[in-house]
Protein backbone atom coordinates (compact mmCIF):
# COMPACT_ATOMS: atom_id res chain seq x y z
CA UNK A 1 0.00 0.00 0.00
CA UNK A 2 1.57 3.41 -1.02
CA UNK A 3 1.35 5.91 1.81
CA UNK A 4 1.55 9.80 0.78
CA UNK A 5 3.32 12.16 3.08
CA UNK A 6 1.33 15.56 3.96
CA UNK A 7 3.61 18.55 2.68
CA UNK A 8 4.72 18.98 6.73
CA UNK A 9 5.26 15.54 6.96
CA UNK A 10 7.83 16.07 3.97
CA UNK A 11 9.57 18.89 5.32
CA UNK A 12 10.26 16.98 8.38
CA UNK A 13 12.17 14.36 6.19
CA UNK A 14 14.53 17.07 4.87
CA UNK A 15 17.65 18.99 6.27
CA UNK A 16 17.79 23.05 6.96
CA UNK A 17 20.04 23.32 4.14
CA UNK A 18 17.11 21.61 2.16
CA UNK A 19 14.36 24.14 3.42
CA UNK A 20 16.60 27.31 2.98
CA UNK A 21 17.10 26.03 -0.76
CA UNK A 22 13.43 25.87 -0.76
CA UNK A 23 12.87 28.81 0.23
CA UNK A 24 15.34 30.33 -1.98
CA UNK A 25 13.39 28.70 -5.17
CA UNK A 26 9.83 29.98 -3.47
CA UNK A 27 11.18 33.40 -3.25
CA UNK A 28 13.02 32.87 -6.52
CA UNK A 29 9.61 31.96 -8.52
CA UNK A 30 7.43 34.53 -6.71
CA UNK A 31 9.71 37.25 -8.14
CA UNK A 32 10.25 36.41 -12.22
CA UNK A 33 6.82 33.99 -11.96
CA UNK A 34 4.21 36.25 -10.03
CA UNK A 35 5.77 39.67 -10.17
CA UNK A 36 7.89 39.36 -13.14
CA UNK A 37 10.55 41.68 -11.29
CA UNK A 38 14.81 41.65 -12.20
CA UNK A 39 16.40 41.30 -8.83
CA UNK A 40 17.09 45.33 -9.19
CA UNK A 41 13.08 45.67 -8.93
CA UNK A 42 12.91 43.23 -5.95
CA UNK A 43 15.73 45.18 -4.25
CA UNK A 44 14.84 48.67 -4.69
CA UNK A 45 11.40 47.53 -3.82
CA UNK A 46 12.45 45.31 -0.83
CA UNK A 47 15.66 47.85 1.20
CA UNK A 48 17.57 44.68 -0.13
CA UNK A 49 20.41 44.87 -1.75
CA UNK A 50 20.72 42.56 -5.37
CA UNK A 51 23.66 40.98 -4.42
CA UNK A 52 22.04 39.50 -1.52
CA UNK A 53 19.18 38.52 -3.51
CA UNK A 54 21.41 36.97 -5.92
CA UNK A 55 23.44 35.08 -3.10
CA UNK A 56 19.81 34.11 -1.55
CA UNK A 57 19.23 32.31 -4.40
CA UNK A 58 21.91 31.02 -5.23
CA UNK A 59 22.96 29.36 -2.07
CA UNK A 60 20.15 29.59 0.41
CA UNK A 61 22.08 32.23 2.76
CA UNK A 62 20.21 34.83 3.75
CA UNK A 63 19.12 36.97 7.33
CA UNK A 64 16.07 36.40 8.84
CA UNK A 65 15.39 40.07 8.85
CA UNK A 66 15.90 40.38 5.13
CA UNK A 67 13.82 37.07 4.81
CA UNK A 68 11.16 38.58 6.01
CA UNK A 69 12.35 41.92 3.75
CA UNK A 70 11.60 40.19 0.46
CA UNK A 71 8.53 38.09 1.51
CA UNK A 72 7.41 41.49 2.44
CA UNK A 73 8.00 43.18 -0.76
CA UNK A 74 6.63 40.00 -2.92
CA UNK A 75 3.33 40.50 -0.63
CA UNK A 76 4.07 37.15 1.07
CA UNK A 77 4.39 37.76 4.34
CA UNK A 78 1.39 36.79 5.56
CA UNK A 79 2.54 33.08 5.26
CA UNK A 80 5.12 33.47 7.57
CA UNK A 81 2.50 34.63 10.33
CA UNK A 82 0.72 31.08 9.44
CA UNK A 83 3.85 29.38 10.53
CA UNK A 84 3.42 30.25 14.14
CA UNK A 85 -0.51 29.11 14.20
CA UNK A 86 0.47 25.41 13.31
CA UNK A 87 -1.95 23.04 15.47
CA UNK A 88 0.46 21.03 17.99
CA UNK A 89 -1.46 17.88 18.96
CA UNK A 90 -4.67 18.86 17.86
CA UNK A 91 -4.42 22.75 19.28
CA UNK A 92 -3.68 26.09 17.58
CA UNK A 93 -0.32 27.14 19.21
CA UNK A 94 -2.16 30.24 21.03
CA UNK A 95 -3.89 27.20 23.05
CA UNK A 96 -0.59 25.83 23.65
CA UNK A 97 0.79 28.94 24.80
CA UNK A 98 -2.08 29.81 27.07
CA UNK A 99 -2.17 26.35 28.19
CA UNK A 100 1.28 25.82 29.41
CA UNK A 101 2.35 29.54 30.14
CA UNK A 102 2.28 29.17 34.04
CA UNK A 103 4.53 25.75 33.93
CA UNK A 104 7.81 26.31 35.64
CA UNK A 105 11.10 27.14 32.97
CA UNK A 106 13.22 23.84 32.49
CA UNK A 107 16.63 24.44 31.86
CA UNK A 108 18.99 22.05 29.83
CA UNK A 109 22.07 19.58 31.56
CA UNK A 110 25.03 18.68 30.42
Amino acid sequence: MDTMLSSSELFLLLSPKDIQHQLAADVKRSRLDVKGWKRNTLAEKSGVPASTIKRFENSGEISLRQLLMLVHALGLLGRFDQLLKKEIDGMSMDEYIKQNENRPRRRGVE
